[in-house]
Parts: structure tokens; C-alpha cells; sequence
């Protein structure tokens, strides 16, 4: 077809050769050098380009000769050493690693003249001057003036000035042109470094002498190509017709010089990706014309500039191409439009030719978008386009005619369904300049719609008026729009659904209606809104319209609907982080542009944290960390908001990664406390019981000098113990005689000396927390057990089954630490299921604790699923397990402690009640995190946690090791309501200076049971 077909190249001289480049343009032709520009072909599956070779050939003869003796990288060169008065054919060759292409076609031919001589030849220039005409006889030539540089480029510069001169540049001043002086007022500078300044001045000579020099220019740089663009946004593709779709893409975060952009395609499933388009296209629509009707597809998007293509982009969602848009008028329409017709002219200078035709009859259903024009020589039969982008309007101007020659024109019309048949050509039309001013409509034409100019007026064909279907790009409302040429006095618009006239605006649909146009605007749409949208015209010939709004197009329309109205914040780097002074953690990450409102969280392993700040002029938003520790393991989360824009990024620091980050910390911290610091704790304060039930706090100190001074403190009050700190040995003890509530609080410790003070605190207020009962199973039986924050003298724990208390025995092992009480059931019959308890009492509240082991089948995670998966970007993630359970239980996924909602890219499914798996189709960096399975059915369950790193093609693939996280069981009702103690006086408020968390009192040896911990 005429416009949505492509001549393609044929074969390569060598298997994977480049494609031949495209577009031979000549600039800035001179005596005795012309430059060379064009545009690269797409490397679909071809090696990346190289370079390129230019080559030039002298007209009337076919002897090719090479420019360049090496591959030049970019788009652009400047051929010198022309023969003046010659003309010249230029072609370029593209090179890979597998050899060289085809050449591409050659340019029109180009004189080596001097720009004044050809203005002058064509008539172009009023007033010729020479030196000796405007210089006073036996004196040299006055001092030009007017030095600009018109054109610049990475290794030269164009300049403009008056007369003939001679140049120098900047630094030491150095003659540019030493053999020859220059006539023309126009100079290519040459082999200039990249990225540059220069400053120029020239002087006139004239047989008498040479001038003083100019005054010199200001600095000029020459070009600095930053590298090829980067990779375009995300592509959406969208039906068009049963042979076409509509693709939409991002432009890239980087133009650096953007010429276009190629479109690849490949049929699902396959790896045979081929090019959509043979030259650049300038926008982010395109449609993909000659698929397959029923065959599904993927596209890709690369940017292109002078030093090549950019990485591809992720690929698109797969989309089947379906049957065309058919729209219901009053007869029943063709696909395509028909002709256009009466082809005319309306003005001609000698060089160029304003043409216009009117529209088909017949729009084929569907509104005419573009319009394509053809022309040829009377007596050829080639016909050749005059134009690579469509034109919307049925105004043309056809430029770069010959004065005299007699042209012929047809014009084809598209529509969704694709290009309609040619005009009738137009008569014979001469080239010849008209005599008569141009008519003023003629710009007005060229610059609005035709139906709108006030001076020239075309009548609206019947059959050409159509309902269009768009979503707003700025509001994100999905608008039906109608245009109605015929219209009259008291004419009305009437808009339908499936027939039925709308009358209910209670849900956000407005119809606006102005003059002859009318929309159908829904401003809060959503996915029942799919059917047949009709629009009549009242008191008119019967002018209607219709359109069919599909659930499948309705859906995507809401995606896009969505994506209109909460737009992604652009990240300019994604989370990191930086180890600062005395080992703290700075995570951070930077936004393209942020406003003062931004708002914004950041997760630890899902627990919120905060403290973050954030800078607008940068878009800086971090987080600093005081005390990096090995609990610091795991996931790091940051989430955006700033006005309707949202973004989040997640880190995974985990395994080998993790461990270099806290070596580095745990050096940087020491370091500090080295050189830096004065007396200071170099382990906190910490809780101690001994096998006797003594409690003791214990801290070290370090540092440390005779006049360093240290103090206990309880609830701010200072306590004199019977012995004092031992501060040689660097360990300082407290011993708690009798630990109960009236001995519990906030416990405070002080080293200082004139070079400051440090401090370190410890709650241990006494007030006793226990979490859910979970099952542990071990070798011997089935074990529950409750974690408590600590124990105290005055609690007292006790078990029960049903009703029945439990005692220690060689059946029931009841035992534990302070942090955890266990009760053990060895090798558990039928008669043991039911109902357990734990009650913690102490002399003011009583806790209980309970959990079901009445034997019903809960949900549970049979296997199947990682601890850690690895995955480069753009794969295809499967997250797979067995479940089971009776009921059959529920399952649901969690991403960082946010529920996963499923969509085009994550896909839930539940197979005959036991196969689980979740899905992320073309991963990106953004889907590292821990992932979370919960199953759950009225009897309880339990959920398993995995950790996802994603990682960069060609990036090493990350050892990741985190530390393995047993399955938490889920209890089989929402928790029990736990009595709260009654409100205890506040204490005292801690100082403001900040002290690191006490690390956790270690198990085992030391530590005081609550209950007996061995049989007896």
C-alpha cells in the first residue's frame, strides 16, 4: 500500500550487514567543501553500527571514490577538497562487525560554488560589490565587521562576515586559510576540538594590503554529543484495525540531539523481532500496518540520534490484533474511504505549488486522518511522494519544483481501516510563476481548517461526520466527540446508550455541545460504561452517528484514564545508600523534580521509620540512620507523593552485600570513637540474670582517662552503689539485690570528663507483653510458645488445656526464658487436641493467651517455594506452591507489607484449590523486596516470606543469602482483646541526647526460666 507499507532493502552484501543509512542530505555547499548528513537504519537484529563511510562520485562519471579513511561514528561529515565549478553525487556506507552494507541512495547532485556566486547567478542578490569598488583607490581595505558563526558543530564552525578575509582563532592567534584568500562571506572552520570555546577575527586584503583585524568574536563552542539517547519509556499498545495497532510510547529521560525513534515487532512466543518502520519517526504515536489479523504481537522502541541508537525499551504487553472498528450509520459504509476528488491549484510562484482537493464521499466508517500526496512529470508514469509525514488538512504546498515543468498530482485518504484508493490525477499543471499578488486565504488556508476560514469556505460532504473516541491527555477523561457540518437553526444533539437516550448525570457524564461540535465527556468512568454510543442531530437530514465502545478497548482506556491521573514521579536515581561519619547509614535517593509538598515513607523490613527530610531544589529525599547492626538485614523501602504523582524504590541489603556494608560501617564507627571522640560506651546497657536469679546491668566503657567520672541513675535519680565502677577493667556493674515492680524503671548510665560525655539508658519498667501463641514443632512433639518482653519475680505463669491446668511432667515440658515461655506436648495422641492457654498474672493485671489444636485442617504451605530468588530485569518471574487445607483455604501476596493488586504485569491464580502462584511479567529494579504468601482458611494458616533481587543485564549475578525466616503461624480468629494494666505515673522525660537501642540479653547461660526449662 501507498503509506502504511515500506520499501524494504534488499539482502545485505554480508550475512548480518547493516541496513543501508537513510536521508542524504548536503549543507552549507561552498568552493571547495559540502557536509554530509543522514540518518542511521535500524539494527533489529543486526550487530550496533560501527561507523560509516562517505563516498562521492562527479557527475558524468560512475567512478565512487571513499571520503574517510576510518569509520566516522556520528551522523555528520564535512567532505573538503572540491574542485570548484564541479558537481557531485554523495552516498554513505554503514559498517559492523560483520562487514559493510549497501550503500544507500545517492543524494541529489551539488556544485562546489561560492554561495554570493550562486545567489548572484539566481538572481538572488540586488547589489553586487567587489573591493575596488568601495575601497579609495591605493589604500587597503577597511576592517570587516559582523563576524557570526551560523552554524556549529563538534569539530567545526561555520562562519558569516562581509568581505573576503582570513581567520584566526582563539589563544595564540593562528591564520586558519594560508593559501589562499576567501571570496565568499561564509568559512567552515575545520578540525576544532569537541566541546570547545573559540574566538575568531578576520581581515580584508585587497591588491594594496590587508586590513587591521577585527574586533574578535565572543566565545564560540563547538558541539559536545553527550552519547546515544537512552531508552524510551514504557510502550503501550492499543488496537486500530484488524490489520493495525496503535503504539504509544515515553520519550527517553535523555534526548541528547533526538532525530527519531524505530519500532520493532514480534509475534508472541517467537524471537524473530522485525522493524516496524524504515526511517526515524519524530512522534510517540505510531501505527503498525500488514499484521496478522488473530496473531499477538509485542513491540519495542529504540531512540536514535547522530551517534546511533539507544538500549531498546521494555517490551510491550502482549496484544492480539482483532477485528476492525465497524461504526453504525444509516447505510452500511466500506472499511476504507473513498477518493478524494477535484484536484485544484491555487497559487504557484515558479518554485513551488499550492494544491487542494475535497474530500471522499464516502468516509468508510471512520473518520479520515490523513491525507498523502503524489506527483510525476506529464509523460512518466513513476509516481513519487512529495511528503513523508501525513498531512491532516487538504491544503498542500509542494516545494522544490522545476520553473517550467508540467506536473501531474493524485491524493490518496486514510482512515482507521487504512489507505483508500488514488484520485483521478489532476490536469496538467505548469510550473510557471503567477503574475497576480498570492490570494490571502492561501495562508489562512495553510494555517487553519478549511471549514473555519472566514474568507474560503468548503461544503461538508455528507457521510464524512464520525464519532471519535479519545482520553483526554491532561484530565484523563475518556471524551466522545462528534462534528456535524450540517446544522440549523434550533438543531439539538442527542446522545444515546445502547439506544436509550442519556438522561442520568448523577455519575459524572456531561455532554457539552457548542456550535456544530458536541462531546459526550465522562468524568468519573469506570468498567460498566462499555456499549454503543449513538449521537443524532435534530431538525436535519438525518445526521447520526455512532460508536461501540468494547469491554477490552473500555479497559485499557481506564489504564490509561489512570496513568493520566496519577502520573509516576521520575526518579533520577533510584534508593541507595552511604556510609557516613561514625558509621552511619545515609539512604537516599533523588527525584527529578519535587514541590514542597512532597510527602513521603520510608520501611525497614515493613516497619515504618521516620526521620527522613528532603531538599526541592535537588530532589533529594534521605534518611540517616544512626546505628547500622546486623538486625538491619533485609529490605529497604522509600514511597513518593507529590500532588497527584506517586513513586517508590526498594534496596535489598542482603547476604554478601549486607556484610560489606556493615564492615564498612563497623569501620568507620571505631575509626571516629579512635580519633575523634572522648569517653564513650563501647557496649550498652544490658540486662543480666544470673543462675542464682540475680539481676545485674552491665556496660562497658573505653576511652577513658583518671579524671573520667562515671554515675548510675534510676528515674533520674542518682544511685550510690556498694561498690564503685570498675573503671580500669573498662566493665561497670549495677546489682539489682531484689528485682521486682517497685525496684523496675528507666536505668541510666554516665562516663564523662572534660572532653564531653556520654550516655547510655534501659527500660525495664516491669509491665509485662506477650505476643500470640505459635507452634513450634520439633523432634519430640509439638511446642506453643509466647514471647514476652521479660520476666519479673511477681508474674506467674500458668498453663491450661481446656479447663485443666498443666503441670510440668514427662508428657507436658513446661519451660522457657525471659524473653519466651514454652509448653512442650511430647508425642501428642487424639486425646490431646483441643483447646491450650497461657496466663501471665502479676499482682495488678492477668494476660491470657490462646490457641485451637482441635485438630481441623488449617491453611498451611505444603512446599515449593524459595527462600531467595535472583533475576535479571525484562524475565518472567513464577512464584509456584502447593497449599493445602480444609476448607480449602484463601491466598493472598503481600510486597514489602503492601497487598499485591493484580493487573496486566502481576497475575494471582489459585489452581483447583492447592497450586498457588504469583506472577511478574518483564521485571524491573522496582520489584526487588520481599515478597509475603499468606494462606488462611477459618481455622487458621500461615505465611511464608521470599526475597526477590532483581538485577541489570550484563551486572553480576548477586549472592544473595539472607537469613532464613520459619513459617508464622496464623491463629484461627482475630487475636484477644488483652486487658490493659492500669495507667502508671509517667517518668521522668530522658535526656534529649540520644542512646543506641541495648542489644537483647543473650539465652542460655545466665539467663533466669520462669518456669522449670528441663524434665525431671
Amino acid at each position: 500500500m501507498h503509506v502504511i507499507t515500506s520499501c524494504l532493502d534488499g539482502p545485505p552484501p554480508v550475512p548480518a550487514a547493516p541496513g543501508a543509512p537513510m536521508d542524504i542530505k548536503i549543507h552549507d555547499a561552498n568552493r571547495d567543501y559540502v557536509i554530509v548528513s543522514w540518518k542511521p537504519p535500524n539494527t533489529t537484529t543486526e550487530g550496533p553500527i560501527l561507523g560509516y563511510f562517505v563516498d562521492k562520485c562527479e557527475v558524468g562519471t560512475e567512478n565512487w571514490t571513499q571520503c574517510n579513511d576510518h569509520p566516522i561514528k556520528i551522523c555528520k561529515y564535512p567532505v573538503s577538497g572540491l574542485f570548484e565549478g564541479h558537481s557531485f553525487y554523495f552516498r554513505v556506507r554503514a559498517v559492523n562487525s560483520h562487514g559493510i552494507s549497501k550503500p544507500s541512495r545517492m543524494s541529489d547532485p551539488i556544485t562546489a560554488m561560492d554561495p554570493t556566486e550562486f545567489e548572484r547567478l539566481h538572481g538572488r542578490l540586488d547589489i553586487v560589490s567587489y573591493h575596488d569598488e568601495v575601497e579609495a583607490e591605493g589604500k587597503p581595505p577597511g576592517v570587516p565587521s559582523g563576524i557570526n558563526a551560523s552554524e556549529t558543530d563538534r569539530t567545526y564552525v561555520v562562519l558569516t562576515v562581509f568581505f573576503s578575509f582570513i581567520l584566526c582563532n582563539s589563544g595564540a592567534w593562528q591564520r586558519v586559510n594560508t593559501q589562499v584568500p576567501i571570496r565568499s562571506p561564509r568559512y567552515a572552520v575545520f578540525d576544532l576540538a569537541e566541546g570547545k570555546q573559540y574566538k575568531f577575527r578576520v581581515l580584508s586584503a585587497n591588491i594594496y594590503g590587508t586590513s587591521a583585524p577585527s574586533e574578535p568574536t565572543g566565545p564560540i563552542q563547538t558541539q559536545e554529543l553527550k552519547g546515544v539517547p537512552s531508552a524510551p519509556g514504557q510502550v503501550i499498545a492499543t488496537r486500530e484495525t484488524d490489520t493495525s495497532v496503535l503504539i504509544q510510547w515515553a520519550p527517553p529521560k535523555e534526548p541528547n540531539n533526538l532525530i527519531g525513534y524505530y519500532i520493532d515487532q514480534c509475534v508472541q512466543g517467537s524471537k524473530n523481532w522485525t522493524s516496524a518502520n524504515h526511517k526515524p519517526h519524530k512522534n510517540t504515536k505510531f501505527v503498525v500496518s500488514g499484521l496478522t489479523t488473530g496473531e499477538t504481537y509485542m513491540f519495542r522502541v529504540q531512540a536514535i540520534n547522530e551517534l546511533g541508537l539507544s538500549d531498546e525499551s521494555q517490551e510491550s504487553a502482549p496484544l492480539t490484533v482483532k477485528a476492525a472498528l465497524k461504526l453504525k450509520l444509516n447505510t452500511v459504509l466500506t472499511a476504507t474511504p473513498s477518493a478524494p476528488y477535484n484536484i485544484a491549484l491555487l497559487y504557484c510562484d515558479g518554485h513551488s505549488m499550492i494544491l487542494n482537493w475535497k474530500k471522499p464521499l464516502r468516509s468508510g466508517g471512520a473518520k479520515i486522518k490523513e491525507y498523502y500526496v503524489d506527483k510525476r512529470r506529464r509523460g512518466t508514469t513513476m509516481w513519487r511522494e512529495v511528503h513523508i509525514p501525513p498531512i491532516t488538512e487538504r491544503v498542500y504546498k509542494v516545494e522544490n519544483l522545476t520553473e517550467g515543468a508540467v506536473y501531474q498530482f493524485q491524493v490518496y485518504g486514510a482512515n482507521l481501516a487504512g489507505l483508500g484508493p488514488a484520485s483521478k490525477h489532476s490536469e496538467d499543471l505548469t510550473c510557471d510563476a503567477w503574475t497576480m499578488p498570492e490570494p490571502e486565504f492561501i495562508n489562512m488556508c495553510l494555517q487553519v481548517p478549511l471549514c473555519k476560514s472566514k474568507n474560503y469556505v468548503y461544503l461538508c460532504i455528507e457521510g464524512s461526520q464520525e464519532v471519535s473516541c479519545v482520553v483526554d491527555e491532561k484530565s484523563g477523561d475518556i471524551v466522545l466527540s462528534f462534528e456535524s457540518c450540517q446544522i440549523n437553526e434550533g438543531s439539538k444533539f442527542i446522545w444515546k446508550k445502547d439506544y436509550k437516550e442519556i438522561t442520568d448525570f448523577s455519575k459524572g457524564v456531561v455532554i457539552k455541545s457548542e456550535g456544530i461540535h458536541s462531546k459526550l465527556i465522562f468524568k468519573n468512568p469506570d468498567k460498566e460504561d462499555f456499549g454503543t454510543y449513538s449521537v443524532s442531530v435534530t431538525n436535519t437530514e438525518g445526521v447520526s452517528s455512532s460508536y461501540t465502545i468494547s469491554n477490552e478497548e473500555l479497559v485499557k482506556m481506564l489504564a490509561l484514564s489512570y496513568d493520566i491521573r496519577h502520573p509516576v514521579i521520575p526518579l533520577k536515581s533510584e534508593l541507595a545508600y552511604k556510609i557516613l561519619e561514625r558509621g552511619r547509614m545515609r539512604f537516599w535517593l533523588q527525584a527529578e523534580e519535587i514541590s514542597s509538598n512532597v510527602t513521603y515513607k520510608f520501611f525497614a523490613n515493613n516497619k515504618e521509620l521516620s526521620g527522613m527530610a528532603h531538599d526541592v531544589a535537588t530532589g533529594i529525599i534521605e534518611f540517616i540512620m544512626d546505628h547500622f547492626t546486623e538486625e538491619n538485614e533485609g529490605t529497604y523501602t522509600c514511597q513518593i507523593t507529590d500532588g497527584g504523582g506517586k513513586a517508590q524504590s526498594s534496596l535489598v541489603l542482603i547476604g554478601n552485600a549486607f556484610k560489606a556494608a556493615l564492615a564498612e560501617a563497623d569501620f568507620q564507627r571505631r575509626e571516629y570513637i579512635r580519633v575523634k571522640e572522648g569517653p564513650h560506651f563501647s557496649e550498652f546497657l544490658s540486662l543480666q540474670i544470673g543462675d542464682d536469679c540475680s539481676v545485674t546491668l552491665v556496660c562497658k566503657v573505653a576511652n577513658l582517662k583518671k579524671e573520667s567520672v562515671f554515675h548510675w541513675f534510676r528515674e533520674d535519680t542518682e544511685i550510690i552503689p556498694d561498690v564503685k565502677p570498675d573503671l580500669g577493667s573498662g566493665v561497670c556493674k549495677l546489682p539489682i539485690k531484689e528485682f521486682s515492680l517497685k525496684t523496675a524503671g528507666i536505668y541510666k548510665a554516665t562516663i564523662s570528663d572534660d572532653r564531653g560525655k556520654d550516655m547510655s539508658q534501659i527500660n525495664i519498667s516491669g509491665k509485662a507483653s506477650a505476643a500470640e501463641l505459635v507452634i513450634n514443632c520439633t523432634a519430640t512433639g509439638i511446642q506453643l510458645q509466647c514471647h514476652m518482653k521479660y520476666y519479673t519475680s511477681e508474674m506467674n505463669i500458668t498453663w491450661y488445656h481446656g479447663e485443666t491446668k498443666l503441670s510440668h511432667s514427662d508428657k507436658i515440658v513446661i519451660g522457657g526464658t525471659p524473653a519466651m515461655a514454652t509448653m512442650e506436648v511430647v508425642e501428642p495422641v487424639e486425646k490431646d487436641k483441643g483447646k491450650y492457654s497461657i496466663v501471665i498474672t502479676d499482682p495488678e493485671n492477668s494476660h491470657k493467651r490462646t490457641l485451637d489444636l482441635s485438630g481441623d485442617d488449617r491453611g498451611k504451605v505444603v512446599g515449593g517455594l524459595p527462600d531467595v530468588v535472583t533475576i535479571m530485569e525484562k524475565k518472567t518471574l513464577s512464584l509456584t506452591c502447593t497449599v493445602c487445607g480444609d476448607p480449602k483455604p484463601q491466598v493472598s501476596w503481600l510486597k514489602n507489607g503492601s497487598e499485591v493488586e493484580p493487573d496486566d504485569q502481576y497475575v494471582v491464580s489459585l489452581d483447583q484449590g492447592k497450586f498457588a502462584s504469583l506472577t511478574i511479567k518483564g521485571v524491573s529494579m522496582e520489584d526487588s523486596g520481599r515478597y509475603t504468601m499468606i494462606v488462611q482458611n477459618k481455622y487458621g494458616g500461615e505465611s511464608v516470606d521470599i526475597v526477590v533481587s532483581v538485577y541489570r543485564h550484563g551486572e553480576k549475578i548477586p549472592e544473595a543469602k539472607p537469613t532464613l525466616t520459619p513459617k508464622t503461624i496464623i491463629p484461627p480468629k482475630l487475636p484477644i482483646e488483652i486487658p490493659q494494666p492500669k495507667t502508671q505515673p509517667a517518668p521522668s522525660a530522658a535526656p534529649s541526647t540520644p542512646s543506641p537501642a541495648a542489644p537483647k540479653a543473650a539465652l542460655g547461660r545466665g539467663v533466669k526460666s520462669p518456669t522449670p526449662s528441663r524434665r525431671k
